[in-house]
């Protein structure tokens, strides 16, 4: 569909440069036809005057037995001649230009009249080839806006796969209310088994021993802690490299990944731009360091510089827990001796097998028993780059 629509567009813009051409022709050609038309009309009254003169010319000229007999010399017969030559032959250029003129101008119209024609022509096919060229990139839109709502969707429900299983690890993390004070006991109030006890008589008052109010504050027990909540458990699933990641939420826009694929083109500022926020994305870990290596390495093969990174965490916790040495990614049983090999491979695969960016298509190449949990994790992890 793409080269259809390069073909029709590379059509229309050679129908529409040979209408140019030919317009630029039509223009040239009215231009010399104004021209002979405005010479015609001098140029026939020289003529004219050109035909009136060698009639009278010829009229009156003497025969060539009389110039000679008339002539006193060679000479001046010779001069003579030269002269009558010179008469006739600018007599008869007048002539000739006029005629000359006359056929321009009726080639000229009749090429211009063929040129507009022409023109014409090319004209409705270069119409026509753009609205063929309208019609297949409407069509082309279509299929990609379908396509794009489809994938819209089947993001959205793996994100919602993701949640329904961090629900399910702790269904009750909802339903429980927030720590309140303790309870105040209620006021006991007397009973018919507990009868009101008389009043004492009233005692003089006595003078009381000083209290040692630090001993009795030492001897009050201190209050007791709140015991620990336990810990609520965490929605896992098995990632490509066997090891065990918790399910992440994405807490942006699941509908599209927003961030496109650096190219060849990329400039040193934005490069430098990736490598920080993925420094600070990976800082702590044994990958830390490493931003400018897989910016550079994302502008060199045209993938998305989150992409790597983010597969690094959900595979290995960003390197810590590699199951083959320098692969922090689950790439199939491949090793490397140092990190900065290992990043330009593994971004040099995600463009030629995946396309450079996340798709819910290469999450089932990538992790099939886990597809869903682990495009969710994936996107959570690149939006928080």
């Amino acid at each position: 569909m793409a080269q259809t629509i390069e073909e029709t567009t590379a059509t229309y813009q050679q129908a529409a440069a040979d209408v140019d051409y030919l317009e630029q022709q039509i223009a040239d050609n009215e231009l010399r036809t104004a021209e002979i038309e405005a010479k015609l009309p001098e140029q026939r009254a020289r003529a004219a005057a050109s035909i009136k003169e060698l009639y009278l010319f010829q009229q009156s000229a003497p025969g060539l037995l009389e110039l000679i007999l008339s002539s006193e010399d060679f000479n001046q017969f010779i001069t003579t001649v030269r002269y009558i030559d010179t008469i006739h032959d600018r007599n008869t250029d007048q002539i000739k230009h006029l005629a000359s003129l006359s056929a321009e101008l009726d080639s000229t119209k009749q090429e211009l009249t063929l040129q507009r024609d022409v023109a014409q022509q090319k004209e409705q096919e270069a119409l026509d080839a753009l609205e063929e060229a309208r019609a297949v990139r409407k069509e082309l839109q279509e299929q990609a806006d379908a396509i794009a709502a489809a994938e819209a969707e089947e993001r959205a429900r793996a994100v919602a796969v993701a949640q329904a299983a961090i629900k399910a690890s702790n269904p009750s993390a909802a339903a429980q209310p927030a720590a309140s004070a303790p309870a105040q006991q209620p006021e006991q109030k007397p009973t018919e088994q507990q009868a009101p006890q008389p009043e004492q008589p009233e005692q003089p008052e006595q003078e009381k021993p000083q209290e040692n109010t630090q001993e009795q504050q030492q001897e009050q027990p201190a209050p007791a802690q709140p015991a620990a909540e336990p810990a609520q458990p965490t929605a896992t699933f098995t990632t490509n490299s066997g090891n065990t990641a918790p399910v992440e939420v994405p807490a942006e826009d699941v509908t599209s990944v927003s961030t496109e694929p650096l190219t060849t083109n990329t400039t040193n500022s934005e490069v430098d731009e990736w490598a920080a926020r993925i420094d600070a994305y990976l800082a702590g870990s044994p990958l830390a360091g490493y931003g400018a290596t897989f910016a550079k390495a994302a502008a060199t093969y045209g993938v998305d510089p989150r992409f790597s990174p983010a597969i690094s965490c959900v595979e290995s916790s960003k390197g810590a827990i590699c199951f083959l040495p320098h692969n922090a990614w689950g790439w199939g049983s491949s090793s490397w001796g140092d990190w900065e090999s290992a990043i330009y491979d593994h971004v040099a695969g995600l463009a030629g097998l995946y396309g450079g960016t996340l798709t819910l298509e290469g999450a089932q190449m990538y992790c099939p028993p886990s597809y869903q949990e682990w495009y969710s994790s994936v996107l959570a992890e690149m939006n928080s780059i």
